[in-house]
């Protein structure tokens, strides 16, 4: 019973560091001159989809505390933003990524003549060659304000979001991005900036800023 127990106990640990990494860029642009209102309507970007759009809901959905976290309130009624947010996202196509490693195997080798043969081991290095898809899904937000007559004027922001692994499911990409989303949204990123998300599969989640490891 002690060493079920045990068992049971050193399992938990294993499967509680496991997860999966998302690795995510930011490219984020803000206007000097903002605007006095922060009530925002959402639209979406891309071409053919309306408000209606069920995919188009659940992404506004998962970046909504994101304009909450940046004190904008969301509205669904134009006639009472401010300014409005329109949505795109998309996924690029997957690509491949070649890798070359080396494994260190041990080959028997006979030495010496007769009774006096032995077997030696040599450590010889043999070349792997890996290959892993990569797949990308990408967020943008921009920002513009309203008219009098709920026009859409001048861009205040834009925030853009790429993020990539080898997992292919677009809501788990998607909602990798939107953990890194309130940090980022509506800010002067001054370049590229890389992020690491960790999901893992008791639920914990962890963003890593890696911009100030690339200097």
């Amino acid at each position: 019973m002690f060493v079920l127990r045990l068992l049971l106990l050193l399992s938990a640990f294993l499967l509680a560091g496991c997860g999966t990494y998302y690795n995510v860029s930011v490219d984020s642009l803000r206007d000097t001159q903002q605007p006095s209102g922060n009530v925002y309507v959402m639209r979406p970007g891309n071409e053919g989809v309306s408000e209606s759009d069920l995919l188009f809901r659940e992404i506004v959905r998962q970046i909504t505390p994101a304009f909450r976290a940046r004190g904008y309130n969301i509205v669904d009624d134009i006639r009472q933003a401010d300014n409005v947010a329109v949505v795109s996202y998309w996924m690029d196509e997957p690509r491949v990524h070649i890798g070359t490693d080396t494994i260190t195997r041990a080959q028997p080798v006979v030495v010496g003549y007769g009774r006096y043969r032995h077997i030696e081991y040599v450590y010889v290095d043999e070349p792997v060659v890996t290959s892993t898809t990569i797949y990308t899904a990408n967020l943008l937000v921009e920002a513009y304000t309203l008219t009098a007559d709920k026009k859409q004027d001048r861009q205040i922001w834009r925030t853009s979001l790429r993020c990539s692994s080898g997992n292919e499911d677009f809501h788990t990409l998607m909602f990798s991005m939107a953990q890194v989303l309130p940090g980022v949204m509506g800010t002067q990123s001054n370049g590229l900036r890389q992020f690491e998300v960790f999901l893992g599969n008791d639920g914990e989640i962890e963003v890593t800023d890696k911009s100030d490891s690339l200097f």
